[in-house]
């Protein structure tokens, strides 16, 4: 397969502005009835949005039917020609089957915000050194991984090494001193580039793995903004991040400020390693304790706001340990029927959150170490925590009403954190 060496066009504007209403409107618009588009998103939810607000387009949806799998199904839909609405778990699934199919069929892909493109897998330090010793795993280079065991068991420990290994799409990392380290796979590049365009719609582009992942396989990309113009999105020149004019965002976020901002004074308190300590140590009793108490004395006696009104979020941790453990006085049980009090961290593209007023983030981002290093060292790429912690922050925070420009309030107890959102307010950053 060659590569159609496309630029993609990243659709870089602030959650609410309308970047996916814009690719809607792109794709029903659309005259050349030869143009087939694949549009893929976080959530079922806006699969069915996009499938009904296209009034001159059919969109349909993989399905699984007769013993085949979405995938089976999804690949037969591209040989029919159909215009596609998925997930991002589905499209993670790629192979070189359908790779070939969208290079053959020339698709435009739209992206509703960024994937996991890059995930370290379970294995330790130790059983990888014992795979590279052995030989049954290898790497070149690039660290591009082969597997050499052709009668490995199915059943054994690692054959999900194997078939990630065989599909081509698995990395080594090494350390300083050129040990094998950790294993990380990637989502096979060779997708992007067997589009006839691609379309990525999000928001602080420069602080998200997709863009490092982008740089290190020298994939090209532009920005582009969007606006509404007269009722009609547009795509627009793009304003540069630190030229934004967020003064009206600076009105309607109202962050918190008092002593229940003490225990996250240090730079790493509410990191995922404190977290963890938060949650299990038995030294660590009291800070749990109190996180719970100061989150409920925020809500409920400095705001007296009712339980439905809020949305909260931590690092979940290991069967959601920390979830369970620093969940605040009197949000811990979830009502089945109703939207959950409970938003993940890296929640993205859904509109399920937009009534809730009061913003609880329990939460200090830093990029996993290993997984800084490895991109650091594969595409000889300098990591911006702050940005990436921001990006994450913002894209949690705008679940809430105030993608309707509707006022909300925010604890946001470490002082990194706060300190990240102060200074994009008042737009130094």
């Amino acid at each position: 397969m060659k590569d159609k060496n496309i630029e993609i066009t990243v659709i870089d504007s602030l959650m609410g502005s309308g970047k996916t209403s814009f690719a809607i409107q792109m794709m029903d618009d659309e005259a050349n009835v030869d143009k087939k588009y694949i549009f893929i998103t976080p959530f079922l939810t806006e699969v069915e949005r996009v499938i009904s607000s296209c009034k001159n387009r059919e969109f349909v949806q993989p399905e699984v039917s007769s013993g085949k799998t979405k995938q089976d199904n999804l690949k037969r839909l591209i040989v029919e020609g159909m215009d596609i609405a998925s997930t991002h778990a589905l499209f993670k699934r790629a192979d070189e089957a359908l790779i070939d199919l969208l290079y053959m069929e020339g698709y435009t892909l739209i992206l509703d915000e960024v994937m996991d493109v890059l995930e370290q897998e379970p294995i330790s330090k130790s059983d990888l050194g014992m795979l590279i010793q052995t030989a049954k795993l290898t790497y070149d280079e690039k660290g591009s991984c082969k597997w050499n065991d052709a009668n490995y068991a199915q059943d054994g420990k690692f054959n999900y090494i194997k078939k990630l290994a065989e599909s081509k799409n698995l990395i080594v990392h090494q350390d300083k001193d050129n040990n094998p380290v950790a294993l990380y796979w990637n989502f096979p590049v060779d997708v992007f580039r067997a589009f006839d365009e691609v379309y990525v719609l999000t928001y602080m582009f420069d602080g998200q793995i997709q863009k490092y992942y982008y740089d290190m396989f020298n994939i090209k990309y532009e920005y582009k903004s969007v606006s509404n113009v007269n009722g009609k999105y547009e795509l627009t020149a793009y304003i540069p991040f630190n030229q934004e004019d967020r003064s009206q965002l600076k009105e309607l976020i109202n962050i918190h400020y008092s002593k229940l901002n003490d225990v996250g004074k240090e730079p790493f308190a509410f990191s995922s390693t404190k977290l963890k300590k938060y949650a299990t140590d038995k030294e660590y009793k009291e800070i749990r304790d109190r996180i719970k108490k100061d989150a409920y004395n925020y809500y409920r006696n400095k705001l007296k706001a009712p339980t439905d009104d809020i949305m909260w979020t931590t690092i979940k941790g290991d069967k959601e340990v920390n979830k369970k453990a620093l969940a605040p006085t009197g949000l811990s049980k979830e009502v089945k029927g109703k939207v959950n009090k409970f938003v993940e961290v890296n929640c993205r593209a859904t509109n399920a959150f937009a009534d809730k007023s009061v913003c609880i983030y329990l939460v200090n981002i830093y990029l996993n170490p290993i997984l800084k290093g490895f991109v650091e060292e594969k595409g000889k790429l300098k990591v911006d925590q702050d940005k990436h912690a921001l990006s994450e922050l913002l894209q949690w925070l705008f679940r809430s009403r105030i993608r309707n420009n509707e006022p909300i309030d925010i604890y946001i107890p470490s002082s990194r954190m706060r300190g990240l959102l102060e200074q994009y307010l008042d737009n130094e950053l």
